[in-house]
């Protein structure tokens, strides 16, 4: 194996293990703070809204693309001038919102009405804006005769409205012009020799949003929750809370990096969590499994200069496995685009800091545990390993 580490290369991590711990956990309570009080950067994912990404085959000026939103009710902060600057790519975000115009859905209820003064039409916002249109039943139980065609010649005279079949009887959706094609309409209209091109439409109606942030979240806990039994599984009490407290140390940071700096706290930030929870579970049991082994083959040595010995051991495949790992995430950095680039940004921080969280908080932490286990045991009932 390839030696990044020169043989002889000794270094004396434990050391100065208190200054860092103090360090590591000052961040992480500051991360808590700033996730409490100035909040995350959600993005539509999780409240709801709609992105917009468009080209123009023409030179177009961000100045052009203002006045020809205005009438749309897009403010001058919602646009933004995305690329390497030599092409006319905007991409427009509005948070929350999402819905056709009430003076559409108003002018839909009534050409809906009537053609059918018996319908019954209910909003649905989960995504855009669509009616749930339904109607009584025939008197001798069978299905209606009426189809979507009909409703769809019944609201041919209202632009970008279309008619969608349901699974259920009796029931179609009236799908509402949102506000993408909203922005589309505006720029076709105002800048209509420009040659406007729809790279991207992301809908999601504030119901979904706040679904997918409850579901995001759990999903975090639980994954931290089975983790935890992995470890306790693996390993005893001595090691099982220090890996743990690695993985709430490591998430919290990187959750007050994405605060701090207002990034975009999305479903691609929670895949990246998810994925840097994996890595450093990992990263922390290589080292615990070192402990392990030559807990058995020193069984006199001062347990602080074994934490040292265990370090330093697995320090060259740390190394090169986190580089490796670092350089895979260089590509999606430069090339992936939008998404990627979040996630990548994440991993790449996620591992610097498990990386470092495994040395100087998983380690400290088991020679803090070994030094109280007597106390420990006693505590919780349990028997003190020797």
């Amino acid at each position: 194996m390839y030696q990044l580490i020169p043989h002889g290369f000794y270094y004396d991590f434990m050391k100065r293990r208190h200054l860092w711990a103090n360090l590591s956990w000052a961040a992480a309570g500051l991360s808590l703070l700033l996730f409490a009080f100035k909040g995350p950067n959600y993005s539509i994912d999780f409240t709801g809204g709609t992105e917009v990404e468009v080209t123009f085959d023409k030179p177009t000026q961000i100045e052009d693309v203002r006045k020809a939103l205005k009438p749309a009710g897009v403010g001058d902060d919602a646009i933004q001038s995305i690329g390497d600057g030599k092409e006319s790519r905007f991409l427009f975000r509005m948070q929350g919102q999402s819905s056709a115009k009430p003076e559409d859905v108003a002018a839909a209820d009534a050409a809906l009405l009537k053609a059918f003064p018996d319908v019954s039409i209910k909003p649905d916002e989960q995504v855009g804006t669509r009616l749930l249109v339904t109607w009584p039943a025939p008197a001798d139980g069978g299905v209606s005769k009426r189809s979507v065609d009909d409703f769809t010649r019944a609201t041919a005279g209202l632009p970008g409205v279309s008619v969608q079949g349901s699974p259920e009887d009796n029931t179609v959706y009236v799908r509402l012009p949102g506000l993408a094609e909203q922005i589309r309409g505006a720029l076709e209209a105002s800048l209509k020799d420009h040659g406007l091109n729809i790279q991207r439409t992301d809908s999601v109606g504030p119901k979904v949003g706040g679904s997918l942030r409850t579901a995001a979240l759990l999903s975090l806990g639980v994954t931290m929750l089975l983790l935890l039994v992995l470890v306790s599984m693996r390993f005893d009490f001595t090691f099982a809370p220090g890996a743990i407290l690695c993985l709430f140390h490591d998430s919290t940071i990187i959750v007050g990096i994405w605060v701090l700096t207002q990034q975009e706290f999305g479903l691609s930030m929670i895949s990246a969590l998810l994925t840097l929870l994996g890595y450093s579970i990992n990263d922390t049991i290589i080292v615990y499994d070192r402990i392990r082994e030559n807990m058995g083959k020193y069984r006199s040595t001062d347990f602080s200069k074994l934490l040292n010995d265990s370090i330093n051991q697995t320090l060259n495949r740390t190394i090169i496995t986190s580089g490796g790992t670092m350089l895979s995430m260089v590509p999606f950095l430069f090339y992936g685009g939008p998404v990627l680039k979040q996630f990548a940004i994440a991993m790449l921080c996620g591992i610097v800091v498990g990386t470092y969280s495994s040395v100087y908080v998983a380690a400290p932490l088991t020679l803090v545990l070994r030094e109280n286990r007597a106390y420990l045991a006693k505590l919780f009932g349990l028997k003190a390993p020797a």
